[in-house]
């Protein structure tokens, strides 16, 4: 059997695990409970929904988010876990070879998290189609820079899953990497007037400011002249930038998580 069939193997059974251990279902239904709150509590709060279909377009992209549950549920225990529960014992003597392996998780888990973002972004465009009998080309952008970004998701937790020793561990990495350090230094970043496009968390939010940036969102949920009164200017990264970082982070990413997993012994 040669190395790409193997590949096909790996790929195939690492997914069916995604589908046995239902947390394919499970973040599925939440996108929906998530995106239905945005349709149903919008107009009961605001009375309506916004005129500028860029601004609801931009509220109903929950891509980002998804993109990390959808990692860390798929992604946190595939390397972390073989070594914590001692599975490696099994598999890594086996004639497939380790990198083999962990590109098959890699795609089973991009697998999975292509499907989640796909039944999000189907959920939007069906709702502005219905609203507003339009879908911006921009929903278009917004789902590629999505993929690219839960590529980049991807391959930070498999390097977190490569050198923890538990998967409860590159969970937890992961989430605190993104949501908090990445948050914290763009913040601060922001504040500065600094740029602050090689962040992941940054690069996250491109996908929702492609509608047109911080400026459009904020104009269409606050009073006018709000944005000239706030203590310090916002400005939206370049989304090119942005998809560079991503790019950067996926493919060091995941290079670094393959190394690792190589070298990594078992006991």
């Amino acid at each position: 059997m040669s190395e790409l069939e193997k590949l096909r193997v790996v790929t195939g059974y690492e997914f069916l695990k995604h589908i046995r251990r239902r947390r394919l279902y499970v973040i599925l239904g939440l996108t929906l409970i998530a995106e239905l709150a945005v349709l149903i509590l919008l107009p009961v709060l605001m009375g309506d929904y916004p005129d500028n279909i860029m601004v609801m377009a931009a509220t109903l992209t929950i891509g980002p988010s998804l993109a990390v549950i959808g990692a860390v549920f798929f992604a946190g225990d595939a390397i972390a876990g073989e070594f914590e529960s001692k599975t490696g014992f099994l598999l890594f003597p086996n004639p497939v070879k380790r990198i083999t392996l962990v590109i098959g998780k890699y795609l089973a888990c991009c697998i999975a998290v292509i499907l989640l973002i796909i039944f999000g972004y189907a959920i939007t465009s069906i709702s502005l189609l219905a609203i507003y009998g339009n879908i911006p080309i921009e929903t278009a952008k917004s789902f590629g820079l999505c993929l690219l970004y839960a590529g980049s998701v991807l391959s930070v937790t498999f390097f977190f899953s490569s050198i923890s020793k538990g998967a409860m561990g590159a969970t937890v990495i992961t989430l605190v990497f993104i949501m908090v350090i990445c948050g914290i230094v763009e913040s601060v970043l922001m504040m500065a007037g600094k740029p602050y496009w090689f962040i992941l968390s940054a690069a996250g939010e491109s996908v929702g400011t492609v509608y047109g940036g911080y400026e459009i969102y904020l104009e269409g949920f606050m009073p006018p002249g709000s944005m000239e009164m706030m203590p310090f200017e916002i400005k939206t990264a370049d989304i090119g930038l942005c998809a560079l970082a991503m790019v950067i982070y996926m493919v060091v990413g995941f290079a670094l998580s393959i190394w690792i997993t190589k070298s990594r012994q078992l006991a």
